[in-house]
């Protein structure tokens, strides 16, 4: 990739957007790997139904391992790179005026009517929708109204208590999770993730929701329900996709150690759990005491966990471990396909991560999951009894937790995320296109009042 901060077109762009007869610019927003691989299916959707797409990409990753490995599993052609950079808040500003520019060029140089697709709770989405509002374009939102739900602090303060007494049940710890009163909503956590998804919500024109208990969290925030639809997750048909990739996978070839082994698939990439050195000296020490107990373990050293392992002083000591353990102990860098994840997580006894879309996936290929943090987006994993919350302040209790998750057919439920999602969506936004002309609407047009008018 150019390191130069210019927006990149691709060659013709422009020409081929003036030579479509199609009203709608369907924008598919992209930058993050867990991005390209739940907006991929409506991608390809929409492609083979000969609308007109746009692929803008923010260049927010940009290697192989993280962006152009999985866009081309998927077959997908960038037509424009935003190309940002800098800092946090930087990169909020810049996909916002960037953005904003190509949204006008379509509109008023080639009048066509921009539909943004932007994904879940990501900085993309939530620069992108404010892009577009503003401009009065109303985006679709993918995996709309995700929400943490948060055991209270009693519950917690009781578990710590609990266990440090010797008396931690497993069985009646995984139950208790299942009562919908021990939770409350409003956690910032994952951070800045649950700031992004509740700004998204006011922009959109079209809610596609991944579990009715969304609806619901949607519904109390006073959301219209009339474009809410409760469709499923994209990741459903993308692991549908990834699976008629397997036979060429080879993940097993980079950790020959763990093929045919109960092994657990560990990612740990959470600001809040890498940057905060307490969090994530638990999880890791969690993580030593498997591998010491001669767990089979896969840890994947993402971008965030490898900063704290360098930050933290435990270069050193996981240097050693992968020496100590060569039988039962992998680590590696994350797989760039991702048919190579499926494959991997498909056949591990528990996947163990701090994230939102491998909660999905382990459920979807009816893996036991673990999830590090003290609460879940994707918390209807948990009341469907297939996920665990091991929180990250105890290394003996996560694993324990841990430990027990493995292979556990208690949390091997079946896909609770649907498949032909991305049809669904399709048709849902087209549906309200073809009879309102676009998404974004004011009130006297979503009320149908214009029939009143009288200016005599």
């Amino acid at each position: 990739m150019s390191h130069d901060k210019q927006t990149h077109v691709r060659k013709n762009f422009w020409e081929d957007i003036e030579r479509s007869g199609k009203r709608h610019a369907h924008i598919i927003m992209i930058a993050t790997k867990p991005d390209i691989i739940k907006q991929a299916p409506l991608y390809l959707e929409l492609k083979k139904r000969k609308e007109l797409v746009v692929l803008i990409h923010t260049g927010q990753h940009y290697d192989y391992n993280l962006s152009h490995g999985v866009l081309w599993e998927f077959w997908m052609d960038v037509d424009i790179n935003l190309n940002i950079h800098g800092k946090l808040h930087e990169k909020y500003a810049m996909i916002i005026e960037r953005l904003w520019n190509i949204l006008i060029e379509l509109s008023e140089d080639y009048k066509k009517i921009p539909v943004p697709y932007v994904h879940g709770d990501t900085l993309t989405a939530t620069t992108a929708d404010k892009a577009a509002f503003l401009n009065k374009f109303a985006v679709v939102h993918v995996e709309a109204g995700i929400r943490t739900f948060t055991p209270k602090k009693e519950f917690f303060h009781e578990l710590f208590t609990n266990y440090e007494a010797g008396k931690f049940d497993w069985e009646k710890y995984y139950l208790s999770l299942q009562n919908k009163d021990i939770y409350e909503l409003g956690s910032i956590e994952p951070y800045p993730e649950q700031f992004d998804t509740r700004w998204i919500e006011p922009s959109a024109g079209y809610y596609a929701l991944p579990h009715e208990l969304y609806r619901k969290t949607l519904k109390r925030e006073w959301f219209s329900i009339e474009n809410m639809e409760v469709v499923g997750n994209t990741v459903a048909d993308a692991i549908e996709l990834s699976k008629t990739k397997i036979e060429s996978s080879q993940a097993f070839e980079l950790f020959p150690n763990m093929k045919g082994k109960p092994f657990i698939f560990i990612t740990i990439h959470r600001r809040e759990n890498c940057e905060k050195k307490e969090r994530f000296l638990a999880i890791y020490y969690g993580i030593k005491k498997l591998i010491e107990r001669w767990v089979y373990v896969c840890f994947l050293g993402l971008y965030a966990s490898e900063f704290a392992i360098d930050a933290y002083g435990l270069r050193e000591d996981i240097t050693e471990l992968v020496k100590k353990y060569p039988d039962n102990f992998a680590y590696g860098k994350a797989l760039a396909h991702h048919h190579e994840v499926i494959d991997m997580i498909s056949q591990a006894g528990a996947v163990v991560t701090d994230s939102g879309s491998m909660q999905e996936e382990a459920n979807i290929v009816e893996t036991p999951c673990v999830t590090i943090r003290f609460g879940s987006d994707r918390t209807e994993t948990i009341l469907e009894w297939a996920n665990i919350i091991a929180p990250p302040v105890n290394a003996s209790l996560i694993a324990d937790i841990v430990e027990w998750a493995i292979g556990n057919k208690k949390m091997k439920k079946k896909n609770i995320y649907g498949n032909n999602v991305s049809e669904k969506i399709v048709d849902g936004v087209l549906s309200r296109l073809n009879s309102q002309g676009k998404l974004f609407r004011f009130d006297d047009e979503r009320l149908d009042l214009e029939q009143y008018f009288n200016w005599k």
